[in-house]
């Protein structure tokens, strides 16, 4: 735990130099890819491809989360995807099925608005770090 904690506020202070450094840094996507592994990967699977092992007993098939970038020109919308996983500011954010993570955060983890900003922001590190980009 106390770990973990080290690696989020490590996170949180070096935002700043996210930028200079590659998405796909395993240091820097690990925190998200635990993250999805203990939270969305029962819906989307381990590959982020919409086949977990809870996909098939839902109404509709879990999104292929892999896919964003290739499906805007190449390019990662962070501020997007980080508004549809919070949820919170979303006026269609999905079927009932898919949680409303800033809500699950706030209400069932205890996080205040920093915490959960800290865990979306891991998360979203990491969906970027898998993406198919279109092949030219």
């Amino acid at each position: 735990m106390r770990r973990w904690l080290l690696t989020m506020s490590a996170v949180v202070i070096g935002t700043g130099a996210i930028g200079a450094q590659k998405a796909s840094d395993a240091a820097d996507v690990r925190p998200g890819r635990d993250l999805f592994a203990t939270y969305c990967a029962s819906c989307h699977g381990i590959g982020a491809r919409g086949n977990g092992p809870a996909a098939e007993e839902l109404r509709r098939r879990p999104a292929d989360l892999t896919q964003f970038a290739k499906r805007n020109g190449g390019v990662f919308n962070s501020a997007r995807i980080h508004s549809i996983v919070d949820g919170r500011a979303v006026k269609a954010h999905g079927t009932i099925e898919m949680p409303v993570w800033g809500d699950a955060f706030k209400w069932r983890e205890g996080l205040p608005e920093d915490g959960i900003k800290v865990r979306i922001e891991a998360l979203i590190r990491y969906l970027e770090s898998i993406q198919e980009r279109a092949s030219h």
